[in-house]
């Protein structure tokens, strides 16, 4: 009887300690695909929030510099900058270009770095601008007798900066740039061309010209 009895407890403690190496796994494999699942929808999130972020500064940047250029919508730049940094931006201010005609522009915003985490309300981006202008200065601001080629458009300073955007009712806006460098090396970056894509509203219609004649 005593060995029976004896058996019978071994029996249940292995059939226990089973029960109990299952139930670990088990709990082990949840935790594992909890983990998994988490890390995805953070790398999911925070790629989500790179990708608005990349487009965000290159658009409103973009926008800023056609506001300086070519007279552009400046009501447009509050869906991307906060109101205190227009009020404060002296882009705003700068008259440098409003005694020139500029016929075209290429803009380049290179982005280097973008510093995001999934629950955080504020982001910075590190990015360079460049802007390659073609324009003339206009006929009335140069005396008779002078060429109006001897009066080109004043280069724009390549900047690179600290973009900062804050996170606001559900949506970014950039809050504040920061310059770390002014003309900084550019020799990785391919150099804009306005040739390549000159503004629209900016580019001057060609004239019509008769139909080519084909050779005989």
């Amino acid at each position: 009887m005593a060995n029976t009895r004896s058996n019978e407890e071994s029996l249940e403690i292995r059939r226990l300690r089973r029960a109990r190496r299952s139930m670990l796994y088990i709990v082990r494999t949840l935790l594992l695909i909890l983990m998994a699942a988490i890390l995805c929808i953070a790398v999911f999130l925070t790629a989500e929030r790179i990708s608005n972020l990349y487009i965000l500064a290159t658009e409103g940047m973009a926008l800023r510099a056609d506001c300086v250029l070519a007279d552009g919508a400046r009501n447009d730049l509050e869906e991307y900058f906060t109101l205190t940094f227009l009020q404060n931006d002296p882009a705003m201010s700068d008259t440098t270009y409003s005694n020139y005609t500029i016929s075209s522009y290429n803009y380049d915003l290179a982005i280097e770095k973008i510093n995001v985490l999934p629950w955080s309300m504020s982001a910075t981006v590190i990015a360079t601008e460049r802007v390659s202008i073609k324009g003339s200065i206009n006929a009335d601001q140069i005396s008779e007798g002078q060429n109006a080629d001897d009066f080109p458009p004043p280069v724009w300073t390549p900047v690179r900066y600290k973009i900062t955007f804050i996170n606001a009712n559900a949506r970014w806006y950039i809050s504040e740039l920061a310059v770390l460098e002014e003309n900084p090396d550019l020799s990785h970056l391919c150099t804009p061309d306005p040739n390549e894509s000159p503004i629209p509203a900016a580019t001057p219609t060609p004239k019509p010209t008769d139909a080519p004649t084909q050779a005989p």
